[in-house]
């Protein structure tokens, strides 16, 4: 929607006053989704039917009713996320030629916050600017995140349906892992490829693969978490990813070296000297919680039954961390190896599903549907 369109939003028209009330929740409704629809998940702001829509757990979604003015103002901010929108602008947008008194958005930023959920001094939706204005900082997205086309893969469907259900509640923060068994004869496309593919076309979500090389003598330690981070520095938004790298994991930062200019490298350098194992694995914890705090990011790290002890390693630390992120993490692996005596992903995998801190699923070979 344009500034234009905003404005013939409910509760724009000049003069008009609505009286206060709280916002009512109606019943579970089946999801049909406008055009001009913005979600910023769990909540779809819906300027047809003039109404809030919250996921629900079953799958629908409930009916949240808001003032005339509450929705004007809601509207004008999340049509201009990311930016700061000054009390004078909002005032004049959803008052127009009307004096109004400042505190009056206090009582409506308030009264949002309440129907979102949202808490002032920790905002995942409206952040104050003291004395400035107001930004909404939750990603907004066009209408709903696309549900997966037919793959052409017989029996891949219940594996797509989960594995969107997963990454749904990534970008509710929750953080996702989930490990996918495959086995030899599946051919080229996976469920696992076909999903990364297709959540790439998602609007607003990061998306980076990785891949474990079979080793026959020693192996890099975190080498497909250092080949997705590559991708991630290197795609849209990658400048914020090598920023946050460099103020919170600069021990992987420096192992980019493409991705750095000399002088900031050999300064890193410096500042990494006696660094060990451990503050990598914390480093790159408190940097991906970073990374996934704004944008949902998936991560895909492949064939994990060659995975180096580092790699298992961060995997524990990633489903363990108390965060909230808006992060899935899913890797493949074939049984039959893991199997094998001494595998770390044959250790790491029941405990983790003991303490319902990631999903498995398994795989049969698929064919190619006639």
């Amino acid at each position: 929607m344009s500034a234009a369109i905003s404005h013939s939003l409910p509760g724009f028209h000049s003069g008009f006053r609505a009286p206060s009330r709280p916002a009512r929740v109606a019943t579970c409704h089946s999801r049909v989704v406008s055009a001009d629809a913005k979600e910023f998940p769990p909540f779809r702001l819906d300027p047809i039917n003039q109404c809030l829509w919250r996921r629900a757990e079953t799958g629908g979604e409930k009916r949240i009713l808001l003032t005339p003015k509450a929705f004007a103002v809601l509207g004008y901010l999340v049509e201009n996320a990311g930016r700061l929108v000054l009390q004078e602008e909002l005032l004049e947008a959803v008052w127009p030629d009307t004096f109004i008194q400042p505190e009056v958005l206090k009582y409506q930023i308030a009264d949002i916050r309440s129907t979102l959920g949202d808490r002032p001094k920790n905002p995942l939706f409206i952040e104050t600017l003291p004395r400035r204005g107001y930004r909404f900082i939750a990603a907004v997205y066009d209408g709903a995140p696309a549900r997966p086309e037919q793959s052409g893969l017989a029996g891949s469907d219940p594996v797509h349906c989960e594995l969107w259900d997963c990454l749904r509640k990534a970008i509710d923060g929750q953080r996702q892992i989930v490990f996918i068994a495959t086995e030899p004869g599946m051919g080229k496309t996976t469920p696992a490829d076909e999903f990364r593919r297709q959540a790439a076309n998602v609007p607003g979500i990061r998306v980076a693969r990785g891949q474990c090389v079979e080793g026959y003598g020693s192996k890099e330690p975190y080498y497909p978490m250092l080949e997705a981070l590559g991708q991630l520095c290197r795609g849209a938004g990658g400048a914020l990813v090598v920023e946050t790298l460099a103020a919170e994991a600069p021990t992987w930062l420096v192992q980019l070296p493409a991705l750095v200019k000399r002088e900031l490298r050999e300064m890193l350098q410096q500042e990494i000297q006696g660094g060990t194992g451990q503050r990598m694995l914390r480093e790159i914890g408190d940097a991906l919680n970073t990374v996934a705090s704004g944008s949902p990011l998936l991560l895909v790290l492949e064939d994990l039954q060659w995975a180096d002890p580092c790699t298992v390693d961060l995997i524990s630390a990633v489903a363990r961390s108390r965060m909230p992120a808006k992060l899935m993490l899913v890797g493949t692996y074939r049984p039959a190896d893991v199997a094998v005596s001494g595998n770390l992903v044959k250790a790491l995998k029941p405990d983790l599903l003991i303490h319902h801190l990631c999903r498995d699923i398994a795989l049969k070979p698929l064919e190619k549907v006639a």
